[in-house]
């Protein structure tokens, strides 16, 4: 029995001699690397960066476990200019056992981001696709994925990764999408394969019935196979769909029309469009061409004077107003619209004068 007693006694002296050790030496050491760490945090969220640098430069040393210390470090050397260091610093936890799934996914962010400061598009894109496999619900991750995809032409991939993120956002609407279905077509069509590119093109109509340039895309394809009515038919389709950019199919049209024998039905779809856009600068200047070459020299003069006093600085339309009034030999109206243009010339340059006082005089204040 007193032997049982003598070695408690023995032992409970033991466990209070290793606990005061560990009070003395181990216990303090771990408070002042926490202290130095705190110290690190405290200088970056006041803008001591150099001082933040040799704080956490001190905290890995002394706790390599800190992995958070490491990542303050990696990024002022980004930050900083240092990409190189930084990569490095961030490759070098990657090999470390133990790092649970959120800190895995921390460290291939800001390996995402060394890379994309060392245009290295690839190995970027490499990290986000890891940092999504350990963290699929990454918002973030999935839009610079998104991002990057669209910077390098990968559309097929980048409209995955759209519909992904609309899936995440919870949108209903699907429009996004049309853009993606659209370069799609378009890299087929570099490749003259025009009907699966107005597969793509009609998709991209289903997803956005307003997509202006699906429908300028599948007029051209047809275009390009010499289908002209069927390309003036979707052309047209696109000034009932967006009027406001039936201006973009004048010239289209002209010419396949030109083509089909069939020139006089554009006097007819700009008509249409002024209709619907009654400021659309060219059918206005078409509508004016057109009646210039009929002879229909008032309604020209009336269409070329509102497109004057719209855009006054166009010189294109300016000189054809001028030559109708030469040609209808209105000496009147010419010297009014010299004087007009002289006067509205001053007021631009005493605007400018007055500009340029002003900005002198409030950088010398």
């Amino acid at each position: 029995m007193i032997e049982y007693i003598l070695i408690f006694v023995l032992l409970f002296v033991a466990t209070v001699g290793l606990y005061a050790l560990y009070s003395k030496y181990v216990d303090k050491k771990s408070s002042n690397e926490s202290g130095v760490y705190v110290k690190a945090l405290q200088d970056l969220l006041d803008g001591r960066i150099e001082s933040a640098f040799s704080n956490l430069r001190q905290t890995v040393s002394e706790d390599s476990g800190n992995i958070d210390a490491y990542l303050r470090l990696g990024q002022i050397l980004r930050e900083h200019g240092k990409p190189e260091r930084a990569l490095q610093v961030h490759k070098d936890l990657t090999l470390r056992d133990g790092l649970t799934a959120t800190q895995k996914a921390t460290v291939l962010k800001e390996l995402f981001l060394d890379y994309s400061s060392l245009k290295d598009a690839d190995m970027a894109e490499a990290a986000l696709k890891e940092l999504l496999s350990y963290d699929s619900g990454n918002r973030w991750g999935h839009i610079k994925l998104l991002e990057l995809q669209k910077e390098e032409s990968k559309w097929e991939d980048a409209y995955d990764s759209a519909v992904t993120i609309l899936k995440l956002e919870s949108d209903k609407s699907k429009k996004p999408l049309a853009l993606f279905k659209y370069n799609i077509g378009m890299e087929l069509t570099k490749k003259r394969d025009y009907h699966k590119a107005r597969v793509l093109f009609k998709e991209a109509l289903g997803l956005d019935p307003k997509y202006s340039d699906a429908f300028i895309a599948i007029g051209d394809s047809y275009a390009q196979e010499e289908r002209y009515e069927d390309a003036v038919n979707f052309w047209e389709k696109l000034i009932e769909a967006v009027p406001s950019d039936g201006g973009r199919v004048i010239d289209r049209l002209k010419r396949s029309l030109f083509d089909l024998g069939r020139f006089g039905d554009i006097e007819s779809i700009c008509e249409k469009i002024l209709e619907q856009v009654p400021s659309d600068r060219k059918a206005k200047l078409t509508l004016a061409e057109i009646h210039k070459k009929k002879g229909e020299l008032d309604s020209a003069e009336r269409l070329l004077f509102d497109l004057v006093e719209e855009s006054p600085k166009d010189v294109n339309i300016v000189m054809q107003l001028v030559r109708l009034y030469l040609e209808k030999n209105e000496n009147e109206k010419l010297d009014r619209l010299f004087r007009n243009i002289e006067k509205q010339t001053k007021a631009a340059a005493g605007q400018s004068i007055q500009n340029n006082d002003l900005k002198a005089a409030s950088t010398s204040g």
